[in-house]
């Protein structure tokens, strides 16, 4: 088996960077990436090694025939360190430590699961844990910063555009239903529903806008846009949310401002559709290199294992949007009601911003 990198045609490979595919090909670690549907579409000579097959035999093989079924408390965690089953080409099962990541290449999302060593490194698989390579992280984090760039674009497209002509129709509405004869009843009632449908239109295009990102983050920074998402969560449901905060005047990355929002959004989002909560506290400090984020609410709790789940995606997003960035988080009930999510994300990263533009 030579050192080198196989993968499927249908794998956009061509679109991976030469500097990460030649890491991926000279890497220590096995690497093993899987399409949506768990099939494998690019494996490296130490993943040849390591489960004694050729990429020729792996490629559009589904993942389970490396790693069989880990059962419901053995999902796939993303941005963790799991300890799985791996199979062996000889029917062998071993224990298999490693680090799985979600990518994105040309809008279609894989996972890449990165293990430790080859068949000529048995203790390591017990003595190792695998670091995700930086490579692979900033790959990552580029996708979560392109997405970021697209949500901003759209976001202002909204404002700026629709949201504009949208209004210059009201104007035009206004003024058409001032100028109709006196002696019309049936058109000036028919503008008016218009105006009513007109001004719903506008409203649903400024929350569609802010949804997507709100220019109160670009504008004005993290904390007033957080405060404005709390704002948004006591008018639609009534539940209190508390803000506290130390050192945060100080601009942020974009990078980790657009992730510590992300994180309160669906954190947010989180107690309104499942919490039952009457309130939630939000801390955010900035703090020995790093900027600290605690969310609590005093709602029900969420079922053991909720965060690894498949299908709980947002809070799989949460746990990537930190790992990418090289920081930490854990989401737990918090006894005797409710969760809380912290989260400590370093300021000085593994990367410069100007590596992932």
């Amino acid at each position: 088996m030579s050192n080198s990198i196989t993968t499927l045609s249908r794998f956009p490979a061509n679109k991976l960077s030469p500097s990460l595919l030649s890491r991926i090909k000279s890497a220590m670690d096995s690497v093993i990436i899987i399409d949506a549907e768990r099939r494998i579409v690019l494996v490296n000579s130490r993943a040849e090694q390591l489960f004694g097959y050729t990429a020729a035999q792996l490629l559009d093989r589904p993942l389970e025939m490396l790693v069989p079924s880990q059962g419901e408390d053995k999902a796939l965690g993303l941005g963790t360190t799991s300890t799985l089953r791996g199979l062996r080409s000889d029917g062998r099962l071993f224990s298999l430590t490693a680090v799985i990541a979600r990518v994105s290449i040309q809008g279609e999302t894989f996972l890449a699961l990165i293990a430790p060593g080859g068949a000529d490194s048995r203790a390591a698989e017990h003595s190792r844990k695998p670091a995700l390579p930086a490579d692979l992280r900033r790959w990552a984090a580029t996708t979560q910063k392109t997405v970021e760039i697209e949500k901003r674009r759209f976001s202002r497209k909204l404002y700026d555009d629709i949201g504009q002509r949208l209004s210059v129709l009201k104007l035009d509405l206004d003024w058409l239903e001032h100028s109709l004869p006196n002696e019309s009843k049936l058109v000036p009632a028919r503008v008016a529903r218009m105006q009513g449908l007109l001004d719903n239109i506008i409203a649903m295009t400024k929350n569609m806008a802010s949804t997507l990102r709100p220019p109160l983050l670009d504008d004005f920074g993290l904390l007033p846009a957080v405060e404005w998402m709390a704002e948004n969560l006591r008018k639609r449901t009534g539940i209190t949310c508390t803000i506290e905060s130390s050192g945060m005047d100080a601009k942020l990355d974009d990078t980790i401002q657009s992730a510590l929002f992300r994180l309160v959004q669906e954190g947010l989002s989180n107690v309104e559709h499942h919490s039952h909560a009457r309130s939630v506290q939000i801390h955010l400090h900035r703090r020995s290199g790093h900027v600290l984020l605690m969310m609590r609410d005093d709602g029900v709790g969420m079922p053991e294992g909720s965060e690894n789940k498949p299908g709980c995606y947002g809070l799989i997003a949460m746990q990537e949007r930190v790992f990418v960035l090289g920081g930490t988080i854990s989401i737990r009930n918090e006894p005797p009601y409710g969760v809380t999510i912290q989260a400590s994300i370093p300021i000085e990263s593994f990367f410069s911003p100007e590596q992932i533009t």
